[in-house]
Formats: structure tokens, sequence, C-alpha cells
């Protein structure tokens, strides 16, 4: 089966939603140290609040400090979201006790202030930051379907080479860094994408794949940029036939690009000339893949 006929394999068989993979439906298990970090939060601004209008700005400092050690250990309270709302990150405040104070005088002007804190209301900024979660979630879904295949995840790159089948993340450093992985095969990718860190390198048998994986659901502005990515990974030619780029695109996103007969006329043309990229691409490179889930399963099953 060639990369068309693979392509067209994942078309007939599509994403679909509630991917156990991508969940994160368990309760936080730190939820109980977080509410009671978010009380004290709580407290010391209140008491901040009753002594700065008593004008007694020395003790009201020293709230100050315990305030900025209590916000360096937990991200998860309507003090921190104020923080974003201002445009400040969280560490700005941590190292400047004159920034910290200018920003806790705006919230005492601008938010309500009460006692409570529901343990639902901090699971549900726990869960608001989910997606920050998936990226690792989708290398880790990809290592146990080939682990399934009887592929056999390592860490150094003496046991990629004495491997059958083998599987290995990509690393900033070390063994499996972009630059280390060019040099020891001899190959030269990822012109076109400034060098840009892959996800994955697997191996089975003769021939080597370098991955790179996205998980989306809709289409905007950062979206098309990770699918420009993928498209532009699919464009490099290498010579050695035993070498494969593989795009992978996880989500109901590639269902979309396939299949656009409900689609906005506003992005209609947009996600067709997508389509139509990838096609040029897989025709130019046939060393090369898109896949959708169902795609890899049968690339890396057979």
């Amino acid at each position: 089966m060639d990369n068309l006929e693979l392509l067209n394999y994942c078309i007939k068989n599509p994403e679909h939603f509630f991917d156990s993979n991508y969940m994160f439906t368990d309760k936080d298990q730190k939820l109980t140290l977080y509410i009671n970090n978010t009380k004290k939060i709580k407290n010391l601004l209140i008491a901040i609040k009753e002594l700065l209008k008593r004008n007694e700005n020395k003790t009201a400092d020293k709230l100050f400090l315990d305030l900025q050690k209590s916000v360096k250990n937990n991200k998860y309270s309507e003090y921190i979201c104020f923080v974003n709302a201002c445009d400040i990150n969280l560490e700005h405040i941590i190292k400047d006790i004159g920034l910290l104070k200018k920003v806790t005088t705006l919230y005492l002007e601008n938010r309500d202030l009460n006692e409570v804190v529901p343990s639902e209301w901090v699971q549900a900024l726990i869960d608001s930051g989910a997606s920050r979660r998936k990226g690792q979630a989708g290398e880790n879904k990809l290592i146990e379907l080939l682990e399934n295949c009887n592929f056999k995840k390592v860490a150094a790159y003496s046991d990629f080479t004495k491997e059958n089948k083998c599987v290995a993340k990509f690393k900033k450093t070390g063994d499996f860094s972009l630059l280390n992985i060019q040099k020891n095969l001899g190959i030269t990718f990822g012109g076109n994408n400034q060098n840009k860190q892959l996800d994955l390198i697997i191996k089975n048998k003769d021939d080597t794949y370098f991955l790179e994986a996205k998980h989306m659901h809709i289409s905007g502005g950062a979206q098309n940029k990770q699918i420009l990515e993928l498209i532009e990974l699919i464009r490099e030619q290498i010579l050695n036939p035993k070498y494969h780029i593989i795009s992978f695109l996880d989500g109901t996103y590639f269902n979309i690009i396939f299949n656009t007969k409900n689609i906005d006329k506003e992005i209609k043309n947009k996600i067709i000339n997508q389509q139509e990229d990838i096609i040029e691409a897989l025709t130019k490179n046939k060393n090369n893949y898109f896949i959708n889930t169902a795609g890899f399963k049968k690339l890396f099953s057979n």
C-alpha cells in the first residue's frame, strides 16, 4: 500500500470524538492541596485589604511577602486568573514584590472577596488547562499502539540500532536530538521547519520513520500554523528509500480536511487548498505519509 492508498484508507476510517488518550476526567490528585492553598491566598488578601484600609502598611508588607510565597505553590485561584488578566506571568510577581503589590491593589479594587473555595471550582480551573497536557498524550498513545505491535521503546541510540522493531522520543539534547539523528543516519531534513524538533523516531526492520504528531479538532490561526508545519514536513525529500517522514494528524480536524461538504464557505477554500497541498506533497515524495490513527495502525501492524 503506497502513501496515497494509505491516505485514502485513513479517509475511509475517520477519527472519532472521545479518544480516551486525550481525556482527563479524574479529579486531580492534588485537589485538596490546591484548595487549601487557595484558601490561604484568600485569607491573606482579606487581611491585606483590611490592613490597607487602616493604613497599617508595614504589617501589610509582611503579608505581601507571605502572599508572594503562597502564589508560588498554587496556579488555581481567582487571584492567579486575575494576574493573567493583567497580561502578567506568575513568574513576574514571584520575582518582583513591587509588581505583586500593584497587581494586588488592582485586584482588591476590581474584584469581590469571600472565603468560600468550592472544590468543583478549583477542579474546573485545572480542567481548563487540560489542553497543555495533550502533547505528551499523543506521543504516549502512539508508543502504546506500537508496543501492542511488539515494538520496544528505547532510550539509548545503541539500543535503537540493535533492535529490529523499536521506537524512541526525540529529545532536545542527547542520543535522540534531531542533530544527533541526522548525523548518525547521514541525512538532512527539517530545513523548511527551521530544524523543528520532531516527536518520534520509529524503526521497523530496515525502515526508519520520523514522525511529527498534532492533535486538532477545529480550524483557526494557531491550528492553521500547525497544519502548515505538517504539510511542510512531508514536502521534505529524503533520497534513501528506507527513510520515511510521517505527518500524523490526530483528532477530527483530519476528517474536516478530507470532507468539506458541511464546511462554511469562509474557510472551505482554505481547507481545500490544504487538502490539495497534502496530496501534491505525497505524490512527489512517495516515502512520506500523512495519516490518522487508523493509518498509523495499518502502517505498523503489517
